[in-house]
């Protein structure tokens, strides 16, 4: 016998959310999920692959993303709702097989889980390395566990706090990206052209430093599982998600340009923390110190995103027992899924642990892990948007996906071969990671989640969020 749930009964049973972000805040919430996992953690290894050309990896990898990006706000627009790709898959598979869209859906949540567990910990020992060039006697080792709890701690608070919070510090490193470029530029205009060696690895070289960049472009959604928590979601989620990625396309595209300006590739790859090194060329002294406190602010807030989607996204499978519905708990004082978030910052604790395997070696997979998960999730949401288009051609989105024929939007067709394209570039390791996740997923399904499910359909979910929706 199939189980189904009300709103009223899960509002009951507190699990209802509470609306405190505005775009702003969205806004805020993207650009520090972004740069902090594409500049701060993954450049050293990216200008290895790339070198001189480094600039145009970014590019490619923004492109990429920003295509894919496009279909994940058309379905936002439709369905504002917690989880994000979770919803969307669920909603735009049924009309083909509601189990089907089920199953997606648990794929969905469950890759996402696991790329931002394995994001926050790469990015807490990325913290961890840059604190440690402002004070060398604290090991990484132990600053980037302390870090991990002291922003689980934040989240437990509430969505306001963390909201303005993590607005301040994205500003900061914002305003401190545009100040390294210019900086930069302006000492070696001529920057990565001096090479004689542009393309040291070839155009092979590029694409595998686009697949090492894609770790920070890949947080796009971190917005948009938000959708409880966002006022007027319909309009504020596609604008803040789009907004938020152009911006830090701009400054990843100016920084890696920068950064070769100002030090060799060589030297970049080879450093913990290759901004400070570049700022301290150009700048010795007060510019490599500066530009370390700006990492420490978004490398914190890119964890704040890792966590806050992997937690709402569990809330979300938890809602419907997908997940154990333990998860789904709402604190009364705080609104936030306090069970999802505990969890989630326990096992971006743990990966921090990683490091003991050498801070490179542990930067590295944890990285591919998470590109994998992320970047086959990001082609099933294109291919996603497809099946909507065909299936449901009378939805009328707030947001709309550009360039379409006969209603079908061609540059997802594009963007889903291209996501596809940029797994072929992953390592064997973090491959088998993610495909084993995929097939322990599917297991779970069958064995676990099929018969527990309480499906909320498209207007349960509308009755349960429906008070702000459109405020």
């Amino acid at each position: 016998m199939k189980k189904t749930t009300s709103a009223n009964s899960l509002n009951e049973q507190g699990t209802k959310l509470k609306r405190g972000l505005g775009l702003v805040d969205l806004w805020s919430i993207g650009v520090g999920a972004l740069i902090g996992g594409g500049i701060f953690t993954v450049i050293g290894p990216a200008v290895e692959e790339a070198g001189p050309a480094l600039f145009i990896a970014f590019l490619i990898a923004g492109a990429i993303a920003f295509l894919s990006s496009m279909s994940y706000a058309e379905m936002a627009s439709i369905w504002p709702y917690q989880g994000a790709s979770y919803a969307y898959a669920k909603f735009a598979f049924a009309p083909i097989s509601k189990d089907l869209g089920k199953l997606v859906a648990l794929w969905c949540a469950g890759l996402y889980f696991l790329s931002f567990i394995f994001a926050a910990g790469a990015v807490n020992l990325s913290f961890a390395g840059y604190f440690n060039f402002i004070f060398p006697s604290l090991s990484p080792v132990i600053v980037a566990p302390i870090v991990s709890i002291l922003l689980t701690a934040l989240l437990l608070v509430g969505i306001k706090a963390t909201g303005k919070v993590n607005t301040f510090f994205s500003i900061i490193q914002v305003l401190a990206l545009f100040a390294i470029a210019i900086i930069a530029f302006l000492a070696n205009p001529g920057g990565p052209f001096e090479y004689v060696d542009f393309l040291p690895n070839g155009w092979t070289g590029v694409f595998a430093a686009v697949a090492l960049i894609a770790f920070g472009q890949m947080q796009v959604e971190a917005v948009l599982t938000l959708g409880e928590e966002a006022k007027n979601p319909r309009r504020n989620l596609p604008l803040a998600q789009l907004s938020a990625l152009g911006t830090v396309i701009v400054l990843y595209t100016l920084t890696g340009y920068g950064v070769i300006s100002a030090a060799t590739p060589d030297d970049l790859a080879a450093s913990a923390a290759p901004l400070s090194l570049a700022m301290e060329n150009v700048l010795p002294g007060a510019g490599a110190i500066l530009i370390a406190i700006a990492a420490l602010t978004a490398t914190g807030t890119s964890t704040i995103g890792c966590l806050l989607g992997s937690s709402r996204m569990l809330y979300a499978a938890a809602r419907e027992k997908a997940a154990p519905s333990v998860f789904a708990k709402v604190g009364d004082k705080s609104g936030v899924p306090t069970n999802a978030i505990l969890l989630t910052g326990a096992l971006a604790f743990l990966t921090t642990f990683t490091s003991v395997f050498g801070y490179s070696a542990a930067i590295g997979i944890l990285v591919s892990a998470a590109v994998f998960s992320n970047w086959f999730m990001m082609a099933l949401m294109n291919v996603a948007l497809i099946v909507v288009r065909v299936t449901r051609p009378e939805l009328k989105p707030k947001f709309r996906y550009p360039l379409n024929f006969k209603n079908i939007p061609i540059l997802a067709i594009l963007a889903t071969l291209a996501c596809l394209w940029i797994l072929t570039y992953i390592a064997t390791i973090p491959l088998l990671i993610g495909i084993g996740w995929i097939v322990l997923l599917t297991i779970w399904y069958f064995a676990y989640a099929r018969n527990k499910w309480e499906y909320l359909g498209e207007e349960e979910m509308a009755n349960l969020t429906h008070e702000s929706i459109d405020n």
